[in-house]
């Protein structure tokens, strides 16, 4: 499995940003590059188990870590304000740092195009994977709306090479949308008893717990496609089973962090 060792590349106005990278495959002139674009509290440590897997399946997976995360430049207190007030510019912003990102890795690295004609096997080009809140980057970036501080020629270079987007458990915010009225699921942010300090370690707990949803399809091993969210077994704080539960005190300190997390989640 190869180290977790972190790079580093710069883009515009001085702005780092941090990664890992399984390397390519050996051999291989048509793998796919998986960029993978983690959440709140949880940085790109968690997906580090992803790279021992990634050459048998042909594919490069690069583990970016996200503004204020781990070796990425921090927010600065403008760009927090504008987090606060929910500006557009602010998203823009943080997609066109990841689309430059992408630019300096496709050209340094040498990927392989993606190729469109072909149906099965390796087809090169990159997959961006979102998770959890960094579902609003991907979107961002590959939203209907053009961003107007990604460059008509990056855009049209990306376009040679992105060939698929996999939103993985996006949270409602991701979509402009706001809960129901009538939720009665449990949302920490949400949660008036919950401090400022306190509000990483519960968010953790809850994201990695494992829940029993009454309306899980043990045929189809998923949830019911007719499932509404008072289907859900969501009114708990935490499950329990927690996967946080089994990180050694070296991996919580490597893969959470609660900083960025405050900053994100309290604007």
């Amino acid at each position: 499995m190869p180290s977790w060792q972190i790079q580093t590349y710069t883009v515009s106005d001085g702005i780092e940003l941090s990664f890992t990278d399984s390397g390519a495959p050996p051999d291989s002139r048509d793998y796919t590059t998986v960029l993978f674009v983690h959440g709140g509290v949880f940085n790109a440590y968690q997906f580090r188990k992803v790279h021992a897997h990634a050459h048998a399946l042909n594919l490069r997976t690069v583990l970016i870590h996200r503004r204020d995360y781990a070796g990425s430049t921090p927010y600065s207190s403008s760009e927090i304000e504008e987090l606060e007030q929910g500006s557009a510019a602010f998203w823009e912003r943080l997609s066109a740092q990841v689309a430059e990102f992408m630019e300096i890795f496709i050209k340094r690295e040498r990927i392989p195009k993606l190729n469109r004609q072909k149906s099965s096997g390796g087809n090169g080009g990159v997959a961006i994977f979102g998770w959890s809140a960094g579902c609003s980057t991907v979107l961002s970036l590959l939203g209907l709306t053009r961003n107007p501080m990604i460059s008509e020629d990056l855009y049209i270079g990306l376009q040679e090479y992105i060939g698929n987007c996999i939103i993985y458990d996006p949270p409602y915010f991701c979509f402009g949308y706001i809960p129901p009225s009538d939720n009665r699921n449990y949302i920490p942010w949400n949660d008036p008893a919950v401090s400022a300090e306190d509000l990483p370690g519960v968010v953790a707990e809850w994201i990695s717990s494992y829940y029993d949803h009454p309306c899980y399809d043990p045929v189809s091993q998923s949830l019911s496609s007719k499932a509404g969210i008072h289907d859900l077994d969501g009114i708990r704080q935490k499950g329990d089973r927690m996967s946080v539960s089994s990180w050694t005190d070296e991996e919580t300190a490597m893969g959470l962090e609660g900083t960025p997390a405050k900053n994100e989640v309290l604007a």
